[in-house]
């Protein structure tokens, strides 16, 4: 202890200096935590985003593959009835509406499985 300070303004500045190293330290430590909670919950988000994402993809696959089973049903009856038919002729009509969706389905489903096709607000990994 230094002899040109009293003691007793050493002992409160020490104090007072080992108070504030520790306010400093605490403060320092909450803005870690509440910088790690942030983090965990944008990591939590991505992961609910990438899932919703998937579970798209895999409805969008069901409904692709319903509608291509009717497509094949409706054809399958078209080809029985006689080729001068109205009938035919108005199946045959909506069997190649059906196709130009089913194509439009599958690029939409295809742009949704590449990286390049997603949009903006589309679920991205987080950098580590």
């Amino acid at each position: 202890m230094p002899t040109y300070f009293p003691p007793w303004l050493w002992l409160t500045a020490s104090v007072l200096a080992g108070w504030l190293l520790g306010v400093l330290s605490y403060e320092r430590w909450c803005k870690a935590m509440r910088a790690r909670r942030a983090l965990l919950a944008r990591q939590a988000e991505l992961a609910y985003l990438a899932e919703q994402e998937r579970e798209a993809c895999a409805i969008h696959d069901a409904l692709l593959q319903g509608m291509q089973g009717i497509l094949l049903s409706f054809q399958s009856v078209g080809q029985r009835l006689p080729s001068g038919c109205a009938e035919r002729a108005a199946i045959e009509r909506l069997l190649d509406q059906g196709d130009a969706a089913l194509a439009d389905g599958r690029q939409r489903l295809q742009a949704l499985r590449t990286p390049a096709g997603r949009g903006a607000g589309a679920a991205t990994p987080p950098r580590s």
